[in-house]
């Protein structure tokens, strides 16, 4: 259930977290406390390119870098997969655990929570604030009560174990300015990003003296893509050169394979807005070849052969619509699925059509 009101309390201008961030930070911060679809457990879409698009000469890039600011300063989490985003402290500050009714809805929310982490994030803030304030009414219900038994992460300590890890990997220098860097944003799990910083870097595997044409051209051409798009060409550092390395020679990838994700990847309405980097490619590679359906061999041209649907058929500009009366947050997400599931195999199917294959 969406809300029709905002609660912005005005001592937050007191807060010296809240004054050390950027203007762009703060205006994100904002938007998300009072986009519609923000929810009574804190949760809203996150979508940057569309919340882009509600403000003047803002890119989804822009919307990128000013989130990770906000992640690193704990303000928010936002997950990529599940397009959701978490104002971590909603529950404390909005007054919806005071109200008589609203702590039933917000646990209704909190059921339809997709994204783990931000399930286990407001549980912990939830059973935060039980400890602190254990004289409200709201804990006997037994809807809150589930909330109060779920599996709790402090958003915090997670973001702040990144980091550090991070800064251990790439070394102080590189870690620091993390915060205003859209390619660098933690807003991934702390189980993936430990796995992938530490695996993504090994130093001794080969010399940065050792020329790589096939690594830069790999760069180039996600630059390349890049600037199409409007976005800031990544910075090519250490990094991001390691990625498109290991992305060949440990992946087992092979230039053109990767070359067609760089395209496919810039040109989808949802990943171009988030794959600004190699080392962001690389991370998202498996997911990526997921969505665009790689896994099945075909004798037409794509990833290892197989349909470019978008190629066949053009950019898919569809949407899910609105969903029936009377679901559930839950229940909305997976009806869109289920609905972008049907078109995306109708769009199969005719790209397939289209190319005479059986």
């Amino acid at each position: 259930m969406g809300r029709d009101r905002a609660n912005i309390r005005v001592d937050l201008w007191a807060d010296g977290d809240w004054r050390g961030l950027s203007m762009g930070a703060q205006h994100l911060y904002q938007q998300i406390l009072t986009h519609p679809t923000l929810n009574y457990a804190g949760v809203a879409d996150w979508r940057p390119g569309r919340l882009a698009a509600l403000t003047k000469d803002r890119t989804a890039a822009d919307v990128q870098r000013d989130a990770c600011e906000l992640t690193e300063a704990h303000f928010i989490h936002a997950d990529d997969t599940t397009e959701e985003v978490l104002v971590r402290s909603f529950a404390r500050h909005d007054g919806v655990i005071r109200h008589p009714r609203l702590h039933v809805t917000m646990a209704n929310d909190f059921a339809g929570i997709a994204s783990t982490d931000i399930k286990e994030f407001f549980a912990f803030e939830i059973q935060k604030l039980n400890q602190e304030q254990p004289e409200l009414a709201l804990w006997n219900h037994p809807k809150v009560q589930t909330i109060l038994k779920a599996k709790a992460r402090d958003m915090k300590e997670v973001t702040q174990r990144v980091r550090q890890e991070e800064a251990m990997t790439f070394g102080s220098a590189t870690a620091k300015p993390m915060a205003k860097d859209p390619n660098s944003v933690s807003m991934r799990t702390a189980t993936a990003t430990a796995t992938s910083s530490k695996e993504d870097i090994p130093s001794s595997e080969i010399s940065d003296e050792i020329p790589r044409p096939d690594v830069d051209e790999l760069l180039d051409l996600l630059d390349s893509c890049l600037l199409a798009n409007g976005t800031r060409k990544p910075s090519r550092n250490k990094k991001n050169r390691e990625a498109a390395r290991l992305l060949l020679d440990r992946d087992g990838y092979k230039v053109e394979q990767v070359a067609w994700m760089i395209r496919w990847a810039t040109a989808d309405e949802f990943w171009r807005a988030n794959i600004l980097s190699m080392s962001k490619l690389r991370e998202k590679f498996d997911q990526l070849k997921a969505k665009a359906g790689v896994a099945t061999k075909t004798p037409s041209a794509g990833f290892h052969g197989e349909i470019d649907v978008e190629a066949v058929l053009g950019r898919d500009v569809w949407t899910p619509g609105t969903p029936p009366e009377g679901l559930d947050v839950a229940g909305e997400i997976a009806w869109k699925k289920e609905q972008r599931n049907i078109h995306n195999a109708e769009r199969l199917a005719e790209a397939k059509q289209k190319l005479g294959i059986s």
